[in-house]
């Protein structure tokens, strides 16, 4: 049963983490974005009138920004559940053990 209260605590702590990293991700792309082209980033960079150019930069900006939100919100989301607890958090990790030494 701690178990489950743990990783359900768990999952509401990365939320609360997530929600204002993805926030200023967002903003950061198009500061990004304005910083390298003079127009607005594309709403819709599948659209017919959308220039691959434009398509391009923003699946690299927008890519790279969620690659790196996913990276703060873990790592914070983590050093929240240290601070607290005093523990590890209850998140799998990506690799087991043993498969980490088999490989």
């Amino acid at each position: 049963m701690a178990g489950r209260v743990s990783k359900m605590t768990f999952k509401l702590i990365s939320t609360l983490v997530a929600i204002p990293v993805g926030r200023a991700i967002r903003k950061a792309t198009a500061k990004a974005w304005t910083a390298v082209r003079p127009d607005d980033p594309p709403h819709d960079p599948r659209a017919v009138e959308t220039d691959w150019q434009d398509a391009l930069v923003w699946a690299g900006f927008t890519g790279l920004g969620t690659a790196l939100g996913q990276l703060l919100a873990t790592k914070g989301a983590d050093t929240v559940w240290r601070a607290v607890t005093g523990r590890p958090s209850p998140r799998p990790n990506a690799r087991s053990e043993s498969e980490a030494t088999a490989a």
